[in-house]
C-alpha cells in the first residue's frame, strides 16, 4: 500500500485523476474517497456520498474547487448511502435545472436511487433479522417501533435522494462509458461492483476492498474485510465473497491493474494479489479459530450441544474485519458448513434466532478448498458499443 497522493505522483496519474475525500455522512468511517477522472473522454465522478444536504453542499464545492464545470457520468459501485445516497443530486451539478449526467450501477441495487424510503424500511427490518439470527436479539421481542425508529437507524433516514430509473444505467447490461469495465463482485452487497478504466489502469473497487485497519481512524492502515450486508442471507454471501475473492485474482491476472483507490482511507493499493492473499488467509483463519479454539474447547463441550454464531464471539479474532462485521462472516460460515452436512442448523418460528450442532466435524482446510476452486468463466461488462458483455474464460490459473 502507498499513500494515495504517493501513488498518484508515482503512477503519473496526476494530470487526469484525483482523490477527493469528502464526508460521508457516517460516523465510521467519516470520510468516503471520491474518485474524479478527467480525460479527453470526459470527466467521471465515481461514488457520490449521501443525500444530506451538506455533504452535498460539500461535494459540489469539492468539483468547483477542482474546476469541474460539469460530470459526464457519475458511477456508484453499489447502493449503500455514503456511495450511492446522493447520486441523483451530484449528477445534476453543473447542469441545466432538471437535467443530470446518467448514473451507472448494478441492476440489483437500483430500488435503493428509485423508491429510497420502501428501501430503507425494508432494509431496516432484514438489519434486527439479521441479529436475531446471529443470537444478538430475539425478533419477536422487538415491536415495530423498536426497528422504525431505533436511534441508529433514524440516523440514517434520508440519506438517498429519490432519483428516477430513467436516469440511470445499469452496468450489467451493457451501459458503461467509453474505456471503463465492470467486474460483479457480491458479498458485502448484492449488487458491489468493480470499475476498472482500461487505458489509465486504475480500478474503484467499493467496499470489497478497504485498507483501514481501523475505520473510525482515517489514518490507519491495514486490509479489512466488509461487513456482509442485507440482501444475501445464511450461506449467500459468504459464498459469493468467497467466489469474489477468485474473480478479482482471475481479474488481475488477465488485466494490468496498476492502482486501487479504496473508498475510505489515505491508503491506495499497488499489489492487487496482496489483497486476495489477504482476504484468503482472514477467512482461512476464522475456520481455523473454528476447529481449534471454539470447537476445540472441551470444558465448553461445544460439539456436543446447541450454539448459536453470536457465541463464537469470543474466540473469533477481528484482526482483519471490524469487530461488527466479523459475526456477519462467522454466521455465513456456519450456514456453509450447514449446507454441506456438517452442522444442524435450526430457526426458531418466532425469535428467529438460529442454532446450530455439530453432526460430524468439518474437515481441516475445507475453506482452503473453496478459495482454491475456479471461479468458472466470470462477466466482465463492458458499454454496449464494445461488445456488451465479455467472458473470461475458465483455465487453469497462471503462477505468478
Amino acid at each position: 500500500m502507498l499513500p494515495i497522493d504517493r501513488a498518484l505522483e508515482g503512477l503519473g496519474l496526476g494530470g487526469s485523476v484525483q482523490v477527493l475525500p469528502v464526508l460521508s455522512g457516517y460516523p465510521s468511517p467519516k470520510y468516503i474517497n471520491l474518485v474524479l477522472r478527467r480525460d479527453d473522454r470526459g470527466t467521471l465522478l465515481f461514488e457520490s456520498s449521501v443525500a444530506r444536504p451538506d455533504v452535498v453542499a460539500e461535494v459540489e464545492k469539492t468539483l468547483k474547487t477542482a474546476g469541474v464545470r460539469a460530470l459526464d457520468a457519475v458511477l456508484v459501485t453499489h447502493c449503500h448511502g455514503d456511495h450511492a445516497g446522493g447520486a441523483g443530486l451530484v449528477a445534476a451539478y453543473g447542469r441545466e435545472r432538471g437535467e443530470r449526467a446518467p448514473i451507472h450501477l448494478h441492476s440489483r441495487g437500483f430500488r435503493q436511487l428509485s423508491h429510497p424510503e420502501a428501501s430503507f424500511l425494508n432494509e431496516t427490518y432484514e438489519l434486527f433479522l439479521a441479529r436475531s439470527q446471529w443470537g444478538l436479539l430475539e425478533y419477536n421481542q422487538l415491536a415495530d417501533e423498536d426497528m422504525v425508529g431505533h436511534a441508529i437507524r433514524l440516523r440514517y433516514a434520508g440519506y438517498f435522494s429519490r432519483t428516477p430509473k430513467s436516469a440511470m444505467r445499469f452496468v450489467d447490461h451493457g451501459h458503461l462509458p467509453e474505456g471503463i469495465v465492470a467486474v460483479h463482485t457480491p458479498g458485502h452487497s448484492p449488487d458491489c461492483c468493480l470499475y476498472y478504466d482500461e487505458r489509465l489502469q486504475f480500478a474503484v473497487p467499493g467496499d470489497t476492498i478497504i485498507t483501514t485497519g481501523k475505520p473510525e481512524e482515517q489514518g490507519s492502515a491495514a486490509y479489512v474485510v466488509p461487513i456482509f450486508w442485507m440482501g444475501e442471507v445464511y450461506s449467500m454471501a459468504y459464498l459469493g465473497f468467497l467466489r469474489t475473492i477468485g474473480v478479482l485474482r482471475r481479474f488481475f491476472e488477465t488485466h494490468e491493474v496498476r492502482v486501487i483507490f479504496p473508498p475510505h482511507g489515505r491508503f491506495a493499493v499497488t499489489e492487487p494479489f496482496a489483497w486476495c492473499d489477504f482476504a484468503a488467509g482472514y477467512f482461512e483463519g476464522i475456520y481455523r479459530a473454528l476447529l481449534d479454539d471454539f470447537l476445540g474447547d472441551a470444558k465448553a463441550g461445544w460439539r456436543t450441544r446447541p450454539f448459536r454464531a453470536c457465541d463464537l464471539n469470543p474466540y473469533i479474532p477481528s484482526a482483519g474485519a471490524h469487530p461488527i462485521s466479523t459475526p456477519s462472516h462467522t454466521f455465513g460460515m456456519l450456514c456453509m458448513l450447514a449446507d454441506e452436512g456438517y452442522l444442524s442448523m435450526s430457526e426458531h418460528p418466532h425469535s428467529r434466532q438460529i442454532t446450530f450442532g455439530v453432526e460430524k466435524m468439518p474437515p481441516e482446510g475445507l475453506v482452503a478448498v473453496l478459495l482454491a476452486q475456479d471461479p468458472g468463466p466470470i462477466e466482465v461488462f463492458r458499454g454496449s458499443q464494445a461488445a456488451g458483455r465479455n467472458m473470461l474464460p475458465s483455465r487453469p490459473r497462471r503462477s505468478r
